[in-house]
């Protein structure tokens, strides 16, 4: 797992979701450049250029308090800080190898590790589709009531 760099082709990579094809080859780079998120490759070992997946984390705006499921409000402050997992995807012909569940536990143990630094109390992931909140719910996630494709997994949850 690495950073996102020039030697990676973001132009050969395609998920099967439009939207997430085209972030990784028009803005992921910018935002990089601009500190606005990180954005994490899994590559090929026989082609470095080649992107099997890739993760991008990036600090969240704080989240009222009330957007956050009842039973989990309990001593928060009014706004909830967090991070966002706003991006996670695996180029096609990767896909139902287990890259996916990689990719997650790679980007929950790396905002764990931030967090054990600076704070936070979840990590927020943005689903784009209604199939990706079946796969964050397999991992503990848990969706907004008023937001249902933004899941929420507490950081004191993430396994060490």
């Amino acid at each position: 797992m690495t950073v996102l760099k020039a030697i990676h082709d973001v132009t050969r990579f395609h998920c099967g979701t439009a939207v997430l094809d085209t972030w990784l080859q028009t803005t992921a780079r910018q935002h990089q450049q601009h500190g606005a998120s990180r954005t994490f490759v899994l590559v090929d070992e026989a082609d470095p250029a080649e992107i099997i997946g890739y993760f991008s984390l990036a600090i969240r705006s704080m989240t009222p308090r009330e957007a956050i499921p009842v039973a989990m409000m309990k001593k928060l402050p009014s706004n909830v800080p967090g991070f966002t997992l706003a991006r996670l995807a695996v180029a096609q012909r990767h896909q139902r190898r287990g890259f996916g569940a990689l990719l997650l536990v790679a980007a929950m143990k790396r905002v764990k590790a931030v967090a054990a630094e600076v704070g936070g109390f979840a990590l927020f992931a943005d689903a784009k589709e209604a199939q990706g909140t079946q796969f964050y719910q397999q991992y503990g996630f848990t969706p907004l009531p008023d937001d249902p494709l933004t899941m929420l997994l507490p950081i004191a949850d993430i396994p060490h």
